[in-house]
């Protein structure tokens, strides 16, 4: 493969490329696979600290209840610690583009200091329309903030965070501010049983959770049984390029709406499991055309900024009570292209010419080569040993090009104990 000015120029065997474009200087890499960089669709870097501050063996709403008052009044700097800390996490996984949803927007400084391509959606609540002035103006100070730290590969987006906590009438005034419509957007759908209860009824456990903030759920008016999917679609919140996050509890025409306003699905399975959500209907989503690719979640809900595990734990999901197992190819292609398409960055998640070279290369065990390289990169005895962005490395042999790993794990050793 040739790389210049930050793209892929060549593909194709080493005698085929030497005869194309001869003198050029080689880099032999030894025995690795050589992917597109991983694309993790829904992560919030901001929450790597937060593992194993809320239980989840009771269910999404009494974990968020648990969780929102662990985190109720993190001290300064928390944030940014954390951000950093996932960040690193998610490059020695290999993984060069995060879609990030969080409420203070640390992970674009986080993601730009380590040399990574990302969108940061900055999380927006509020359900009484008497309220939206006043989110608005907030977001946008947010969104200068943000901005100001983000590097030319970070771009900065919203996330109504979701149904239950972002009402009809904040969604609407966020798709009528020209500022904010034209950026990338993000949300948590049709996520758990609890979810559903509480848009149907307006009580349950997330009701529960919210009335500790002080905070009513968020009503989006429809008929009786209506799923979440559909309450959105009914009130035209559902828009072209729209990243859902989890897609779990899903009508049986809930795929189709989707992929007919152009919304892309972040597939989180160690998170559903971990928060007892169920399965996602993979096969429904993918038979409908609707993007898919994985998505890391955070450690607070069971997940660790690594997308092959989250690949390998997407086959034992789908695969359990005799459902169909997704094959290593597919497994690879939601780390990669199909993350990509979940964002609209054609450019992305691809080893062909013209693409940006982003790129990963995983060393498996001895024994997995000759063979399926698919397979082979989701080993989990396989290490990442270099990341390029844009043809740049930004890991090698294993260590950051950007930053001192040691000052970021201690500086979040440091935001852990003041946590605990």
């Amino acid at each position: 493969m040739v790389v210049a000015d930050g793209a892929v120029a060549d593909v194709g065997s080493p005698d085929e490329v030497a005869a194309r474009r001869p003198g050029l200087p080689v880099e032999d890499l030894g025995d690795v696979v050589l992917l597109p960089g991983f694309v993790d669709t829904h992560a919030h870097l901001e929450w790597s600290l937060a593992g194993g501050l809320a239980p989840g063996d009771e269910g999404f709403g009494r974990w968020l209840g648990a969780l929102l008052e662990r985190i109720g009044a993190l001290p300064p700097g928390h944030h940014a610690a954390a951000a950093r800390l996932g960040a690193l996490r998610s490059l020695q996984a290999g993984t060069t583009t995060v879609a990030d949803s969080g409420p203070t927007g640390a992970a674009a400084g986080a993601l730009t200091a380590l040399g990574l391509r990302g969108i940061v959606h900055l999380e927006v609540f509020g359900a009484a329309p008497g309220d939206v002035p006043a989110r608005m103006a907030a977001l946008a100070t947010r969104l200068a903030a943000a901005e100001d730290a983000a590097g030319s590969r970070v771009s900065v987006g919203v996330s109504p965070h979701a149904p239950y906590s972002a009402g009809p009438a904040l969604w609407d005034a966020l798709a009528r501010a020209d500022d904010v419509a034209r950026r990338p957007w993000a949300t948590h759908l049709a996520e758990s049983p609890d979810e559903e209860r509480v848009l149907e009824r307006g009580d349950g456990p997330i009701a529960d959770a919210l009335a500790g903030l002080g905070v009513p759920p968020a009503r989006w008016p429809a008929p009786p049984g209506t799923s979440p999917v559909a309450r959105l679609a009914a009130h035209g919140a559902l828009r072209p390029g729209l990243v859902v996050a989890h897609a779990v509890r899903l009508g049986t025409a809930d795929p189709g709406l989707l992929a007919a306003a152009g919304v892309g699905v972040a597939h989180c399975p160690r998170s559903n499991v971990h928060l007892r959500c169920g399965r996602m209907p993979l096969a429904a989503l993918r038979a409908a055309g609707v993007p898919l690719g994985l998505g890391t979640d955070s450690p607070a809900s069971g997940g660790g900024h690594d997308l092959r595990a989250e690949a390998r734990a997407c086959a034992l999901v789908q695969g359990a009570d005799g459902g169909e197992t997704p094959s290593p190819r597919l497994l690879v292609e939601l780390l990669t292209s199909g993350g990509a398409d979940v964002l609209g960055r054609a450019d992305l998640g691809r080893l062909v010419p013209g693409a940006r070279a982003d790129l990963v290369a995983v060393r498996p065990p001895p024994e997995a080569l000759p063979g399926d390289p698919h397979a082979a990169v989701l080993d989990r005895r396989a290490a990442v040993v270099h990341v390029w962005v844009d043809g740049a490395p930004v890991l090698r042999d294993g260590r950051p090009a950007a930053l001192d790993p040691d000052e970021v794990e201690t500086a979040a050793a440091e935001a852990r104990r003041a946590l605990c």
